[in-house]
């Protein structure tokens, strides 16, 4: 073969097929953590259970072996493609012929004979070490086989939901491999690859869509610098604009008492600032070191320079840029009279606006600009109102969930010099632990609890009225009688007409004992429902700083198998909600099988330094022992504090 060939295949056709597929040598250790995994799993859940017809899960490349008959080394790909493996080989069914050939496993590792066999092991018995019995080429591969493990008994509770997934992923998901010619210089190949970000996406050519319906140039302009702006996610949408118009904007805020600029205003703006400059060309941004010091030194002199002002402060979005604009179109179509997208999955983000929009007969001038303006009220309404990762200490290399006020600063030098600044206030942790728990316990892919959220703030309430919104919303969707309906649906309906006092609380079955299958959302509400009543519960400063992160893993106070017979305390309530706790799994995997006195030291002396595994567990961990008793006990105080906070942050007539 002396040409570059591509097919699509699904998981039947690698079966039928036969190869081998070899991780050389020279590619990365297996890298993927819990939030790739969870985003991968739940995006071809979600299309299985829509009815999608065909899934693409990405590209892998390949090149035939030297060394290995009917086998070929994956160049590019390796990361899904050995997620894919252990996917396969925990459902196993149809899918188990995925993971091996005959006796062999399917996945080679070239001379790393160490992850071969862990594989191996893993493919006989299905069993692996604990992460600290694992080297350091398999602990994250060890990591996200607990993941999986997670997701499958959370999203496939019945064997009819398992075996629909498996048949799905066996023959409705495709992967495109591309093979190239043996003499292929794999040092171009990868310099190439790595420089594949520079290709259009689909939120690009969405862009030139939309913006090719506006005739004059002026306001193509406008409106390409209003979509930029919102485009970057990794900075606050003031920088963007800043950036962008290339004024100091925090000066005419102060004029006109205004972000969301008038039209006039605006383009005045635009007039002033630079249009063609350099500094910001692409050849520029894709260019050498010494340009690119440059180009921030052009931008910073938009910004004060001796202030400890935020806008350089490292965020991350919740939310990708694609998924903002689903979000904004549905609400774009809501404010219309218009129907809702199918879903919200920003890898069919072009074929939903070209189904809603874009295709349909009035698609002109009016409606992209209308949907821009939409765009950049959504925005500013994100960054005002929705949480951010943030890296609060340069000490800490950990991100908290925060919301930041956005102010306006001044100084005196040389005249008065006006700049924006965010800054954190304690009356927004409420609001931000919230829509951590939301965060956190709905899929990463959706997050359809935004939606209703931001048109709700689109308004710009004060924060405590955004806060007691969304604390009624949460009940609403996640906590009532109307989660019987489909998610998307309920948000839409919550959009349409808020329901009142006439909805029903309902929280899960107090009689089911569901150990590992308890439904997560519960444990994380109740973490928030903890802080929110941490004053009747004597525990308001030391909780007030409580930050929720991930957790995946649900663990037994009183351990299901323990070393000694002794130590298992519960029985009767072994698999209750008041013998539960949600941790993460490293946690989960370091206390074990430990008895509950020595998970109880273990807890203490985290404490003690300042880390909580949850508020739940810290009011269990306040007993001296454990038992069923307790654990009844505890379950029924737990269930009580939900109770009375669903009725007290219900909805009045």
């Amino acid at each position: 073969m002396d040409q570059v060939k591509s097919e699509k295949r699904n998981l039947q056709e690698f079966i039928n097929d036969g190869y081998y597929y070899n991780i050389p040598r020279y590619q990365r250790l297996y890298v993927w953590g819990d939030e790739q995994i969870k985003t991968l799993f739940e995006d071809v859940h979600a299309a299985c259970t829509s009815g999608k017809s065909m899934y693409f899960l990405g590209a892998v490349i390949t090149v035939k072996s030297q060394y290995h008959d009917n086998c070929f080394d994956l160049v590019d790909g390796q990361q899904r493609f050995t997620t894919l493996w252990l996917i396969a080989n925990e459902l196993q069914g149809d899918l188990s012929a995925f993971t091996k050939i005959g006796e062999e496993l399917r996945l080679k590792f070239a001379i790393r004979k160490e992850v071969y066999a862990y594989f191996d092991r893993l493919k006989k018995n299905r069993q692996e070490q604990g992460l600290d019995e694992v080297g350091n080429e398999l602990y994250k591969v060890s990591k996200a086989l607990k993941a999986i493990r997670s997701l499958i008994s959370e999203k496939l509770r019945s064997e009819e939901d398992k075996q629909a997934f498996i048949q799905y992923l066996l023959t409705q998901l495709y992967i495109i491999v591309t093979e190239v010619p043996k003499d292929t210089n794999l040092n171009k190949l990868f310099e190439t690859l790595n420089n594949r970000g520079i290709q259009l996406s689909q939120h690009e050519i969405l862009k030139n869509k939309l913006l090719s319906k506006i005739s004059n140039k002026q306001a193509r302009i406008r409106f390409g610098k209003l979509w930029n702006a919102c485009s970057n996610m990794g900075e606050y949408v003031e920088r963007n604009i800043n950036i962008e118009v290339g004024v100091n904007l925090a000066k005419h805020k102060k004029k006109h008492d205004l972000f969301l600029y008038p039209k006039d205003v605006f383009d005045e703006l635009i007039k002033q600032g630079r249009h063609d400059s350099q500094a910001f060309q692409l050849t520029k941004i894709l260019g050498s070191k010494e340009d690119k010091a440059t180009e921030e030194k052009s931008i910073s002199k938009y910004y004060a320079s001796n202030t400890n002002d935020d806008e350089f402060e490292s965020i991350r979005s919740i939310l990708t840029f694609p998924q903002l604009l689903l979000h904004t179109l549905r609400i774009y179509q809501f404010r219309n009279e218009l129907p809702d997208i199918r879903r919200i999955n920003e890898k069919e983000l072009l074929s939903i606006f070209e189904e809603v929009l874009i295709s349909k007969s009035n698609f002109e001038e009016n409606i992209s600009k209308d949907f821009v303006e939409t765009l950049w009220e959504v925005r500013q309404a994100f960054d005002k109102y929705v949480i951010k990762w943030v890296k609060e200490d340069d000490s800490k290399t950990d991100e908290t969930h925060v919301i930041k006020h956005l102010e306006i600063q001044n100084q005196k030098k040389g005249g008065w010099t006006y700049y924006f600044r965010r800054i954190k206030k304690e009356e927004y942790n409420g609001l931000a632990l919230l829509q951590s728990m939301l965060y956190h316990s709905q899929e990463n892919i959706t997050q359809y609890w935004l939606t209703p959220y931001l048109l709700e703030v689109l308004e710009y309430p004060p924060i405590e009225e955004a806060y007691q919104f969304l604390k009624q919303l949460d009940n609403v969707l996640l906590t009532s009688d109307t989660n019987e309906e489909v998610l998307s649906e309920r948000t839409w309906a919550c959009m349409a007409e808020f329901p009142t006092s006439s909805y029903s609380l309902k929280i899960f079955d107090t009689n089911k004992k569901l150990g590992t299958g308890f439904p997560h959302y519960w444990f994380y509400k109740l973490e928030f429902v903890l802080w929110h009543e941490r004053f009747i519960l004597n525990k308001a400063e030391e909780w007030k700083d409580y930050k929720l992160n991930s957790r995946n893993s649900v663990e037994h106070i009183g351990p299901q198998n323990p070393k000694d017979d002794r130590d298992k305390v519960c029985i009767e309530q072994l698999d209750d909600f008041g013998n539960l706790v949600l941790v993460t799994r490293s946690i989960n995997s370091e206390y074990g099988y430990l008895s509950f006195k020595e998970k109880k030291a273990k807890f203490e002396n985290k404490k003690e330094k300042g880390g909580f595994d949850s508020l739940k567990s810290d009011l269990i961990y306040s007993n001296n022992n454990w038992s069923d008793e307790k654990a009844a006990n505890h379950r029924n105080d737990m269930i009580q504090l939900l109770m009375s906070y669903l009725q007290k942050t219900r909805i009045d007539d």
